[in-house]
């Protein structure tokens, strides 16, 4: 535990933020509206409470074991093997999202930006500028979150807040949706806390804050202000395109970006500056994955060869993007191993919070 790695409240917060805000904001209105239409705003809100239980229990685990990380206190609370077992299954998932995303963004940024650029091209990049820096110190990758932040918020909310005045009120009623069911609602909401439920990257840092105590505040801020962002932009969507017209959307946040314009004309294409703020968080959401791997694999293997885990992850995480054959068979890997991914974010956290609870274990907090 070295000073200069020293977290502070506020840092766990934009490290929690520009986590959440990354692959999925483009397209999730889509995902949202098709399941429960007008319904969609209220669902999200269904959906980030959901998702609400894993943060709360990440941080809480983090507060009682104050000095250990995901890793240690898997080991604490399960036992060395079992715990090793299911630290090992939490690295491979977020492995295994991380590839599904990284094509996810390749798929994007080949189809709207560099059209004639092979997909491997810039799933490579991607990849290698993640493994390129994932095994700096904990204070450089929060200072990389505190970084980009600005300009992933200050260029979506150049595209959120004009968007306004295009706002077609009746799109949003009724608000609780026509003939859905509570069913549905969990449904359609389950898809937001498939997108929102990628942050138990904190659980590597709580240990390094310079008090832990204060995990579960900062940590609550975070996800209450990530989240937030995704609620406004499905409503925002919603109300600007109508719930029809969004089934024909792959990336309805896109399609706010090209219906911005800004007065004189200063800028012909807003949507381009929406797409480069998006890879800044494409960036900071899959380095947070990567992070994970190459600290929790360190950790595990009682290792301090940073640099060596980052690359021997690299094949993997290139293989899993590779795998799907077009951005239609991207959107089903992406749900599914979310969809999965929810065992591990939300009940499996919880699970161990109660455990610990009815073991009576807690951590050292000097």
């Amino acid at each position: 535990m070295k000073p200069n790695n020293a977290v502070t409240p506020v840092q766990l917060a934009v490290t929690i933020i520009s986590t959440i805000i990354g692959v999925s904001i483009l397209g999730i209105p889509n995902f949202v509206t098709e399941k429960v239409g007008t319904a969609a705003p209220l669902s999200s809100v269904l959906g980030v409470l959901m998702g609400g239980f894993g943060i709360l229990a990440i941080t809480l685990l983090g507060r009682r074991f104050p000095k250990q990380t995901l890793i240690g206190y898997n080991q604490e609370i399960l036992g060395k093997k079992i715990g090793n077992f299911f630290s090992i299954i939490v690295i491979l998932f977020f492995l295994t999202l991380m590839g599904v995303e990284t094509r996810h963004f390749a798929e994007v940024i080949v189809g709207s930006l560099l059209p004639n650029t092979p997909i491997s091209i810039a799933i490579f990049f991607m990849i290698f500028l993640c493994a390129s820096v994932s095994f700096l110190s904990v204070s450089t990758f929060v200072y990389i979150h505190f970084f980009y932040l600005p300009f992933i918020i200050i260029p979506l909310l150049i595209i959120l807040l004009p968007s306004i005045q295009n706002v077609t009120y009746y799109h949003l009623l009724p608000i609780t949706g026509h003939d859905v069911s509570i069913r549905m609602l969990f449904s359609g909401g389950m898809n937001v806390t498939q997108a929102v439920s990628n942050f138990m990257v904190i659980a590597m840092l709580i240990p390094f804050m310079k008090n832990p105590q204060k995990c579960v505040k900062s940590g609550l801020w975070g996800y209450a202000i990530g989240s937030l962002f995704f609620i406004i932009t499905i409503t925002i969507a919603l109300a600007v395109f109508g719930a029809e017209e969004m089934k024909h959307l792959l990336w309805p946040t896109l399609g706010l970006g090209k219906m911005v314009r800004i007065p004189g004309d200063v800028l012909s294409r807003v949507d381009a500056i929406l797409l480069i703020a998006w890879i800044f968080a494409v960036f900071t959401t899959l380095f947070s994955y990567y992070f994970l791997y190459v600290r929790g694999v360190a950790e595990l293997m009682r290792s301090s060869r940073y640099r060596l885990i980052a690359f021997l992850g690299f094949p993997f995480v290139f293989m899993v993007a590779s795998l799907p054959q077009d951005i239609y068979e991207v959107y089903y890997y992406v749900l599914e191993v979310t969809l999965v991914g929810l065992i591990i974010t939300i009940i499996y956290p919880v699970l161990l919070f109660i455990l610990s609870i009815i073991r009576r274990q807690r951590g050292i907090t000097e």
